[in-house]
């Protein structure tokens, strides 16, 4: 199996570039563990090794072949979350919004509490610019599962970088960073909070 990679909003240099797309995965990006995940009904039956075919195809750089069999799976398992999520992280890494999209909302149809895949769908939706939309999804993820480190780092960047309300992100930073082990687990986070801090305490001085 594939180890996790989950994707992340970047927040460095300038606001114009500093959102960036997805977490750089060097091309790993299927959740392993696709065939028995706890979020919906029913599960991959043993015998049917088409994940692990998908996750070796993605290794050799079969992308095609890796997506044709996922899409296979979701077809044969339509209540299982884990292949349509799966097929969503891979189009959106490839800059396939709309198909990355049509995965997600079909994976939390699925499974309406499946953090992962609300996540993944608010990164969509913010490279979109429907910054509205992707803090519902950030929000519903982390009402699924309010321990999911990943969704509070990316909803305080929609938050600071796109929606103009650095206080909520200042705590979703400092969420992010007391489910991970603190400043210095991401250095980069940290020196984001630093930051916020410095213009929260700066407005609440001019007023």
């Amino acid at each position: 199996m594939l180890s996790n990679c989950f994707a992340s909003e970047h927040h460095g240099m300038r606001t114009a570039t500093r959102a960036g797309l997805l977490g750089a995965c060097a091309g790993v990006l299927l959740l392993a563990g696709c065939a028995s995940m706890p979020y919906g009904a029913g599960e991959i039956r043993p015998d049917d090794r088409r994940f692990d075919r998908a996750a070796a195809a993605l290794n050799e750089g079969a992308e095609d072949e890796a997506l044709d069999l996922l899409d296979r799976l979701a077809a044969d398992y339509p209540t299982l979350p884990g292949p349509l999520v799966n097929l969503g992280i891979l189009h959106a890494a490839a800059g396939r919004d709309n198909q990355a999209e049509a995965a997600f909302r079909q994976a939390v149809q699925a499974a309406p509490r499946h953090a992962v895949a609300w996540a993944e769908l608010g990164i969509v939706l913010r490279r979109q610019g429907r910054f509205a939309e992707a803090d519902e999804a950030y929000r519903t993820a982390l009402s699924a599962d309010p321990a999911y480190a990943l969704a509070w780092r990316n909803r305080g960047v929609l938050l600071d970088l796109y929606l103009g309300r650095p206080a909520e992100a200042l705590e979703c930073y400092e969420r992010y960073l007391e489910l991970i082990g603190g400043t210095s687990a991401d250095e980069q986070v940290a020196r984001w909070v630093a930051e916020l801090q410095l213009r929260t305490n700066a407005r609440v001085a001019t007023r």
